[in-house]
């Protein structure tokens, strides 16, 4: 399966520091969130891997080049003006071919066993799979997840509601009736949900969210973001 990360947005959240570098090398425990996100793919044995770059993308391409120091073959694709993250994906469809793909979010941690979700997506049924994590204490959640079926349903306030943690299998052909211009994933996912064809998939193990300054703070505090080995812990859930 091949993979992309959305790592084209500005950052507005985290200004200033994004003013002077991209978000996704904005270094959590000593290193760059997105060398994070290769080493948990490569890991995962997911190694060809396609980067959308908008908001300073000299710098990102720079760094990160064609992935080979992470063990991972890393596409292009960059964006004149910042398509947001459905029309990110769309612009790259055409590096994606006609399989299943695996979307990640430039902006969040996690160490979890991606491989059950994947082998979950059925392409006859669902046109997405998102995965769902516990909401953060304190903050609503996104959605309500059926743990029989899968089925989704839009609910901010509800205590029982679940995170979309930013990790989304989909499928290529459900895309590409899409405009190539700014969007975001959210239109798919309700079109999805109004179709029937849009799944969750609670996730095993850690996760975080490094979007904002207090977030980003937390995160230095989280013992297992720097697992290099990607043991995953289940213990605490998440």
């Amino acid at each position: 399966m091949n993979a992309m990360i959305l790592a084209a947005g500005r950052g507005e959240r985290l200004r200033p520091l994004t003013d002077q570098i991209p978000k996704p090398m904005v270094r959590v425990q000593g290193r760059p969130v997105i060398v994070h996100t290769l080493l948990r793919l490569a890991h995962l044995g997911i190694t060809r891997i396609v980067i959308n770059a908008c908001h300073l993308a000299d710098k990102l391409i720079e760094y990160v080049g064609d992935g080979s120091p992470w063990g991972v073959q890393v596409t292009w694709s960059r964006e004149a003006c910042c398509l947001d993250t459905g029309g990110g994906v769309v612009n790259a469809l055409h590096h994606m071919g006609d399989a299943p793909f695996l979307v990640v979010n430039g902006d969040i941690l996690w160490n979890c066993d991606l491989r059950p979700m994947l082998a979950y997506f059925d392409p006859a049924r669902m046109d997405g799979v998102l995965g769902m994590v516990a909401s953060p204490a304190g903050e609503g959640g996104d959605f309500l997840c059926d743990p029989s079926s899968g089925q989704l349903q839009r609910a901010k306030a509800d205590p029982n509601s679940l995170t979309y943690a930013g990790i989304l299998v989909v499928a290529p052909a459900a895309l590409r009736h899409y405009p190539l211009a700014p969007f975001s994933l959210n239109r798919f996912f309700d079109d999805a949900l109004l179709a029937g064809r849009l799944r969750g998939f609670p996730l095993r193990g850690q996760w975080a969210d490094m979007g904002t300054p207090e977030r980003l703070a937390k995160t230095a505090q989280m013992d297992w973001i720097s697992d290099d080995l990607c043991v995953y812990n289940t213990a605490g859930g998440g």
